[in-house]
């Protein structure tokens, strides 16, 4: 099985080329989204043989009543599926967390060194990386969005609070609390991890986001942000790694987000 191969041109002192290559088992992910996708899958086809040979066919239901039927119990096998996908794809990351748990903090990129002890991690955290997407882009475009919350819980073990809703935005796939009545606009970016270069150092560093907060499209929040309660985040702004807000300031814009002050919400105190 062909190997993908992370390559990196330095210039070293006297002006020369070196590179720098390091080979990525793809048959491991290859294998973790083949079974991920067919587990449940199985399952699921089961449950149809069953609706039909136990249900449709003893009790002779008409053809017609059985097309109106239909519809609506692929859709709650739908539904079935993914619940049994993001359990599935738990309990295995939860035999990798035992292997190597989650950690926070600045650790070196060791790609190739993979008995080394931060070899080890990395395999682990892309491991743990790459099994959580497929559940999180299959709730993100179902019926059921909800489930993306239960996903980010139950894989990655992030804290998210009540009425917490995302609109197609980029959330974190681990190290994230999220407070309750929190939402995200469309576009807005949460990364709890920032890589240097591919053969540097990445830093992994939880991210905050208080309760009744607001981010608007286009936000990007770094590794180790904090954003308080009722903060508001307006449109296209940068919370950078480790970023914090000013005290008694509730409304941010800019790169990086800097308090600003509005103007109509002044006028108001005012009057009152």
């Amino acid at each position: 099985m062909e190997r993908e191969k992370a390559k990196i041109k330095n210039n070293s002192i006297n002006g020369d080329e070196e590179k720098q290559t390091v080979e990525l088992p793809a048959l491991d992910f290859i294998k973790i989204n083949v079974i991920s996708f067919l587990v449940p899958l199985y399952i699921c086809l089961g449950l149809l043989l069953l609706f039909e040979y136990c249900f449709i066919i003893p009790f002779s239901i008409p053809l017609i009543i059985h097309f109106l039927i239909l519809p609506g119990f692929l859709l709650f096998l739908y539904y079935i599926y993914l619940i049994i996908l993001i359990e599935f794809t738990a309990f295995w990351t939860r035999k990798w967390s035992k292997k190597s748990p989650p950690m926070q903090g600045v650790f070196k990129r060791v790609l190739d060194g993979v008995k080394s002890e931060e070899g080890i991690m990395m395999k682990y955290y892309h491991k743990r990386g790459f099994i959580i997407k497929l559940p999180m882009w299959l709730t993100s475009k179902s019926p059921f969005p909800w489930l993306i919350n239960r996903t980010l819980r139950r894989i990655s073990h992030n804290k998210i609070g009540r009425n917490v809703i995302y609109c197609d935005c980029y959330v974190g796939l681990e190290f994230t609390d999220i407070r309750d009545n929190v939402f995200m606009y469309p576009t807005t970016s949460l990364s709890s991890h920032a890589v240097n270069t591919i053969f540097g150092k990445i830093t992994m560093l939880e991210i905050i986001i208080g309760k009744n907060s607001t981010l608007y499209p286009g936000i990007i929040m770094g590794c180790g942000a904090l954003a308080k309660d009722n903060y508001v985040i307006y449109p296209n702004t940068v919370l950078h790694k480790s970023w914090r807000g000013k005290p008694d300031k509730y409304y941010y814009q800019g790169s990086p987000g800097r308090p600003i002050e509005l103007k109509h919400l002044n006028d108001i105190g005012k009057k009152n």
